[in-house]
């Protein structure tokens, strides 16, 4: 232990200085979308060296001819982008962000898609004159978004990359146009900072973190977290690994999910135009809209941006599955997705948990082998602190995410006034 406190106070004072300079980006800052938009200006197919091995000459050979025919089709330039794009880069992970960036480095409209270093594709088109294209393949690769196999996620890259070329060279005309950004990436070098809005920080350690300076503080209270979570969770963290989810998400990161979400089910509906999930995903994605809208400035509200992601998602699945009634979302943490099963939890009965608890696979697997306690609930951020998020009043408590009953969408829009 005496070790781990000697290492902390050694990046502590290591930070200090960083923490003077953050006020300006350095000069570093937006190096790499300056090299990309370069490289782009000389071949539309971009491969980054540390993920080369993606693509080999064959594949690179497909794509510039597909690159090449789509941008014929579409009459406007196509842009194709493959490097990793970890959340401490200029876009903070987000790879929406990073091709509005882009867009605005190279100053050209068309359509741009990016493959980022986990294999999901993202794509933004800029004046291109068609409507964007979705075409549901299998719960694993919707429209080619996702990698089949996360633990192979170029296996069938170049095929998964024509296909969506191919998708915008054969989809409808439609009026150009320009996509808007939901939420943009915090200033460089600001993203990790703490404000009074997110009192995500609560521990003996404030004091040092606070004179550790904001850059200090965060690498600080980040590291102490891992070490804290090595030295007392062992093979817990196999089953807790996920994506961005938290049990403690702040306002910031609620804004950006939701914003997400909300804009991904928004593309999905632009292209199905029927099925049995079309009725439930129009009004999931209005009550989805309505909530972020009137939630994301509002730290009072940040259990309403839960619900707009809720939302989203259940549309998104209810369309991709062609389902009239999607499932409720884990309601131990309602941003780890759909549930899978519903099963006694008795510690968590107490804190306003039903007795037919909704639990997603890693909840149920984490119950089976650990126990689920109060401790293991979402907590929403507040003027008074953060409480768990079902001893919140209000419509999400009383359907308990819709575990409760079949009305849940209804009760959300009868809560927001919509008929």
């Amino acid at each position: 232990m005496r070790r781990v406190l000697v290492l902390l106070a050694a990046v502590a004072l290591a930070a200090w200085p960083s923490a003077a300079s953050a006020e300006a980006p350095p000069p570093h800052a937006y190096h790499r979308l300056e090299r990309v938009a370069a490289a782009l200006a000389k071949d539309p197919l971009f491969v980054d060296p540390d993920v080369s091995a993606a693509l080999g000459a064959p594949d690179r050979a497909r794509l510039d001819a597909a690159i090449g025919t789509t941008a014929k089709s579409i009459g406007t330039p196509v842009y194709v982008v493959l490097m990793p794009n970890p959340s401490e880069s200029e876009s903070q992970g987000d790879d929406k962000a990073f091709l509005h960036m882009l867009r605005d480095r190279t100053g050209r409209d068309g359509l741009y898609l990016m493959v980022n270093g986990r294999g999901y594709l993202e794509s933004m088109a800029f004046r291109v004159p068609r409507r964007p294209p979705y075409a549901p393949l299998d719960e694993g690769d919707p429209g080619g978004y996702e990698p089949p196999d996360p633990e192979r996620p170029f296996t069938g890259l170049a095929d998964r990359i024509s296909r969506h070329l191919d998708g915008y060279a054969t989809a409808p005309t439609a009026s150009p146009e320009t996509p808007e950004m939901y939420s943009t990436p915090d200033p460089f070098g600001k993203e990790n900072e703490f404000t009074p809005a997110e009192p995500e920080i609560r521990s003996p350690l404030l004091t040092g973190l606070l004179l550790a300076g904001p850059a200090g503080a965060a690498v600080l209270y980040w590291l102490g977290i891992g070490v804290l979570a090595l030295l007392g969770r062992g093979d817990e963290t196999k089953v807790r690994r996920s994506s961005w989810t938290s049990r403690k998400p702040g306002m910031r990161r609620l804004r950006r999910e939701a914003a997400k979400e909300v804009e991904r089910l928004n593309r999905l509906l632009a292209a199905t135009d029927k099925g049995r999930g079309r009725r439930y995903a129009v009004s999931a994605y209005d009550a989805a809209q309505i909530l972020y809208d009137d939630a994301k400035d509002d730290e009072n509200k940040a259990i309403d941006l839960v619900g707009a992601i809720v939302l989203a998602r259940q549309g998104q699945i209810a369309l991709t599955r062609d389902i009239a009634s999607p499932p409720a979302p884990c309601l131990v943490n309602p941003l780890h997705g759909e549930s899978v099963v519903r099963k006694r939890v008795r510690k968590l009965e107490e804190n306003g948990v039903p007795r037919e608890c909704p639990l997603c696979k890693r909840c149920r697997e984490f119950d089976k082998r650990y126990g689920l306690g109060e401790q293991h609930l979402l907590t929403i951020p507040g003027p008074d602190g953060r409480r768990p998020h079902t001893l919140v009043p209000g419509v999400w408590q009383d359907t308990a995410w819709g575990s409760r009953g079949k009305n849940f969408l209804p009760s959300v829009m009868r809560y927001l006034g919509v008929d």
